[in-house]
């Protein structure tokens, strides 16, 4: 009797180790990839005439096992804009999703947003995450939560082509998503208060010929800026590409503008016109650059009450010589974001061709009147010039934070590595304070040529350096 049961027990046993180990018929490899139809969904529906929209994409499972995706989730849960829809299954999370060797499934999601409610987010952003044996994987969702005009790829093009010309006014936001080119010989105008947003990694290309407008005001200037509204991106670098005057596109205007939050502000290439500047530049603000605030090569520029400020490498980079005129120009470089090590302004007059050979492009102007540039660094002017060769420049009347030697005729009256004391620059704020060594220390023939400063104050009495003339703070405020 006793050995029938011994018997039983170690069958029981035996029966219970098998299927312990016996295999459930998944891959468990920890290193299994999902393949997805797309990597985003943009629902790019204007929401005012249908306020929801549905999209799909398919999961693949490439592998000649089953596979078990633990969860699928969306990550802003409960409070998500989005629903969905896996395989026929309804929710914010979902758990245990089965896909058979080298077959897919569908996952459905829709959007609902009420276009009148200003306070949404421009965009309306969120992601479904798969988890499959610990692997993280997603896909982006993109929504407009507003009304806008929407710049977005051709049918079967990486880009949208703007064919004639253009003009884009304040009615309603701009949101390029891709690149948005300018084609050639079309002048695209944009006029005051017009809102221009980047999805991530726009940009705005202008062809051969073409010439970008812009007419803000005071009151109302034209932004540039990604499409993330709240409040952790209002001040976030990186978000955009750049504004792109390619080489020979010209006769380039750019007046009372607000560029900010991208990779590289506006970039400059080259002369469009042997009698006009490819870019007139007034009043403008370019900041919170990841990059660079104005690139220029071997380009024509004019600039008057420009501030650059807050960007990651350099806020002014001339290379391949050119002509540049800066008059009451503001360069304030406090980047923080991560430690800069290059300077605010780089110079260079030369490069390398495809055959190695060095290829010299002198400047023809090189003139900075009334202008301060300044920063976290000691040096904040380079001059890459090529041996054997020289730049004649100019600085008059600058406040300049440098360690070159200002005794020369190519410095008038400079003021060297004074801090020109901004009201606050961690906040963008590059207002003179009142024992500020930039006040009543400009060239006044400079400035009065241009009698007022880029807030419209008066600078002819007493002119001071830089892009804003000194006025009390309180005084403003009241």
């Amino acid at each position: 009797m006793m050995r029938t049961v011994v018997s039983f027990v170690v069958i029981v046993l035996m029966v219970s180790v098998f299927w312990s180990c016996r295999d459930d018929g998944f891959d468990s490899d920890p290193a299994i990839k999902l393949s997805f139809s797309a990597d985003s969904l943009l629902f790019d529906t204007v929401f005012t005439t249908l306020g929801s929209a549905t999209r799909s994409f398919k999961v693949y499972n490439t592998h000649n096992r089953r596979i078990r995706i633990n969860s699928v989730s969306l990550a802003g849960g409960p409070a998500s804009h989005y629903r969905m829809n896996v395989d026929g299954r309804s929710g914010t999370t979902i758990q245990d999703v089965d896909i058979e060797a080298n077959d897919s499934l569908f996952v459905f999601v829709e959007v609902t947003v009420d276009p009148v409610n200003q306070h949404l987010p421009l965009t309306i952003v969120d992601s479904i995450v798969f988890n499959t044996n610990q692997n993280v994987q997603d896909v982006k969702l993109v929504a407009w939560g507003q009304d806008a005009h929407f710049i977005r790829p051709d049918e079967g093009f990486s880009y949208h082509l703007i064919k004639e010309d253009t003009e884009w006014t304040a009615d309603l936001p701009y949101v390029i998503y891709g690149l948005a080119v300018v084609d050639t010989m079309v002048t695209l105008s944009i006029r005051e208060g017009a809102r221009i947003h980047f999805h991530n990694n726009a940009s705005l290309v202008f062809l051969r010929q073409s010439s970008l407008k812009v007419t803000g005001s005071a009151e109302l200037p034209v932004t540039f800026q990604g499409d993330r509204l709240e409040p952790f991106y209002q001040e976030q670098p990186g978000q955009w590409g750049r504004i792109f005057l390619t080489a020979t596109s010209k006769d380039h205007e750019i007046d009372h503008a607000i560029i900010k939050n991208g990779s590289v502000g506006l970039h400059v290439d080259t002369i469009g016109s042997l009698t006009e500047p490819t870019l007139r530049i007034r009043n403008t603000v370019i900041k919170n650059m990841s990059l660079v605030g104005l690139l220029a090569q071997g380009s024509h520029v004019v600039a008057e009450n420009l501030a650059i400020a807050n960007c990651g490498q350099h806020a002014m980079y001339l290379a391949l010589g050119g002509s540049y005129d800066f008059r009451h120009v503001t360069i304030a470089n406090y980047y923080r974001i991560d430690i800069r090590n290059t300077p605010s302004v780089f110079i260079n007059n030369y490069y390398r061709d495809i055959d190695g050979n060095i290829q010299v492009r002198p400047f023809d102007h090189l003139f900075f009147g009334n202008t301060i540039v300044y920063g976290n660094n000691q040096e904040e002017i380079v001059f890459d010039i090529h041996d054997g060769t020289t730049v004649d420049f100019v600085f008059d009347h600058c406040l300049l934070r440098t360690q070159l030697d200002t005794g020369t005729e190519s410095f008038i009256a400079p003021i060297v590595n004074q801090d020109p004391l901004f009201n606050n620059s961690q906040l963008h704020d590059f207002r003179l304070t009142e024992d500020s060594p930039a006040i009543g220390a400009g060239n006044p023939d400079i400035a009065h040529e241009i009698p007022f400063d880029l807030l419209g104050r008066d600078r002819t009495e007493r002119p001071d350096i830089g892009a804003l003339q000194y006025y009390l703070i309180e005084e403003e405020e009241d």
